[in-house]
This record gives C-alpha cells, structure tokens and sequence, in this order.
C-alpha cells in the first residue's frame, strides 16, 4: 500500500513562472556621490611662496635699474663739479686779475706773510698756499677793488712773543685810501690790554675783525699793526681778505 505525502504547497508571488530558480536576479544599487577632493594645501602655499619671490625679484631689479642712473648722475656732476673746479683753480693761479670772470664775485684771501720786519701796512701772501686773488689786485701791501659795490672784509692778525711787556698795547687796524680824501680812512680798529702776565714765560693772543663796507671802484684796503714784529705769520693764523656781496 503505497504511502501519500503531504507536499507542501507553493505560491509565486510577483515571480515569473518561467524564470530559472537557479539564476540570481540583478541587484539594483542606488548611484553613489564622489567625494569632493580636499583642498591640496601644500600646494596653494607653494604657488603662493612662487609668487612672493617672483614680486622680490622685479622689485630688486626695478632698484638695480635705479642705482644704475643714480650713479650714472653722480658720476656726471662729479665730472662737472672737476671741470668747473679746475675753471677755477686756473682763474685762481693768475696774478694780478683786473676782471673777475663771469658769474665769480670778486674775492681775495691774503695770508701772512715773514717779510714784516717792524714795518707798516702789513706785508702778504696773495699765491702762496692758500692765498688768490679773483677780480682784486693785490699791489703795494693792500687790495685794490675793480668795481663798485658792498664787500665783506675780515682781518685776523695772531700776536706771540716768548716776553711778557705790560706797557704793549696791541693795535689792529683795518683802513683805505681813496682818491676822494687826502688821508687814510679807518674801517675797523681793535685795541687789547693785559693780555699776558709778567709770570708767562710766553704769550699769545687774536685779534679778529670783520664787517661790511661800500667800496668803490680802484680803492684800496690795508692792515696796520702796533707791533709788527710780534705778528706770527702762519696762514692759518694771520689772514685779510674780502669778497663782494
């Protein structure tokens, strides 16, 4: 006698009759967003380093260009400053000058000189060291001015002696003479006293004097002292001169 089975019964549900049990439907997957790559820092800090020493470098060559005219244009005045100097030195060298040159004011600086022996005006240097003459003639121991108008005259006379004489006063005296009057007109004048001690074994003392005056053309300037001998006639020392305003 045969046995019966229960068999279980089977449904389909949404299936197709027909399709392989054996065969693996498709699996549909929902599509997946990339990441967004993250900001490469190194790189922006690389990019921005380039651009930094790119700027240095043009404003270095920007300065190079500068300096290159700048001392294209020193080397140019200091050129023109020899070539104006050397215009100079030679008009300075010349003796006895009656016509300053163009666009030079008369001028005249004199320095001591050791040919004072005891004797008034007052003997001196007009080329000797730092002693010239411009558009001024320096003749007969005073300057005569070759034209009319105001000048700055200085006179500094240095006194030294190795004995101390009480009853010396020490007199410096700056004059002219001028055609218009028969004697000799006093600028400027100093007088010093008690100037050393009977205790000094030697002594040494200035005198300085400077002003402005109207002069006309083909007067002359002089420088007289009480005590020629005691004069030091160093030129740093012992000087007179003028120039024209």
């Amino acid at each position: 006698m045969q046995q019966s089975y229960a068999y279980p019964q089977v449904f389909m549900v949404d299936g197709n009759p027909n399709l392989n049990p054996y065969v693996q439907p498709p699996v549909w997957t929902l599509p997946t967003l990339k990441k967004r790559r993250k900001c490469d820092c190194k790189t922006v800090g690389s990019i921005l380093i380039l651009n930094l020493v790119l700027l240095a470098l043009a404003w270095v060559a920007l300065g190079t260009v500068y300096l290159i005219d700048l001392q294209k244009d020193i080397k140019e005045i200091k050129e023109d400053n020899r070539a104006k100097g050397s215009r100079a030195e030679k008009i300075i060298g010349v003796k006895n000058v009656t016509e300053p040159p163009r666009n030079l004011k008369a001028a005249a600086h004199l320095t001591g000189s050791y040919k004072n022996k005891g004797s008034n005006p007052l003997t001196w240097h007009d080329h000797l060291g730092n002693a010239f003459t411009r558009g001024v003639l320096y003749k007969d121991r005073g300057l005569i001015v070759n034209e009319t108008g105001f000048f700055f005259i200085y006179s500094k006379i240095y006194f030294r002696a190795f004995r101390c004489e009480l009853d010396k006063n020490l007199e410096h005296t700056v004059f002219k003479r001028t055609d218009r009057y028969h004697k000799d007109l006093i600028l400027m004048e100093a007088k010093k006293t008690s100037y050393c001690s009977l205790n000094d074994k030697d002594w040494a003392t200035s005198s300085y004097q400077a002003g402005i005056v109207f002069l006309s053309k083909g007067e002359s300037l002089y420088v007289n002292v009480s005590y020629p001998k005691l004069v030091d006639s160093d030129e740093s020392k012992t000087f007179f001169g003028l120039y024209k305003l």
